[in-house]
């Protein structure tokens, strides 16, 4: 178990990537992972183990977690919350995904061990493609979104290194429409 810091920003990445769409966050914090994020941003990818959200939020500065979710609108829809409204909307998003009674479980203990984040963001995207592992072009158009929101959110705490400027990410390209081997 790694020692927490008051200055580290957690991004965590939730979702299983053989699902198609449900696997955005994995490929968000892969993403993040190639541009020059200061040393105080921690990412993680954490599959569908949202319980082990705690030990990453645990007394951090702010918390981004990410990750696709059905919520019975268009693809590629990006949805932005505070933890507040993340608890206004726990009852009926229990059953859109099975990650967010183990997240909601999880943010519960670190908010009672006293180590809760000064400042926690959700980021939601609603899937298009959830029955093989590939990446629809809805939420590759969503994930350039959701990666701008991200840096915008690190810019403004003052975490975006000077010389990483928010722009898209055109790597992503080359997912669309592709099945994973392997």
């Amino acid at each position: 178990m790694r020692l927490s810091n008051t200055n580290e920003i957690s991004i965590i990445g939730l979702g299983n990537v053989l699902e198609g769409d449900l696997g955005v966050g994995c490929y968000i914090i892969e993403a993040l992972a190639q541009e020059r994020l200061a040393d105080n941003i921690r990412l993680a990818y954490l599959a569908e183990e949202a319980i082990k959200t705690d030990v990453w939020l645990f007394e951090a500065r702010l918390a981004i977690i990410v990750q696709g979710i059905s919520m019975g609108v268009n693809p590629g829809r990006v949805f932005c919350w505070n933890y507040k409204t993340f608890q206004q909307h726990i009852p009926w998003l229990i059953n859109q995904s099975k990650t967010i009674s183990p997240l909601a479980q999880a943010l519960a203990r670190t908010e009672l061990a006293g180590g809760f984040p000064k400042k926690v963001l959700l980021i939601f995207i609603q899937p298009k493609e959830t029955s093989k592992p590939c990446i629809s072009r809805e939420i590759c158009k969503a994930m350039r979104l959701a990666i701008k929101i991200i840096k915008k959110e690190l810019q403004d705490n003052g975490t975006l290194l000077a010389n990483n400027k928010i722009e898209p990410i055109y790597r992503l390209k080359p997912l669309q429409g592709s099945t994973l081997m392997f």
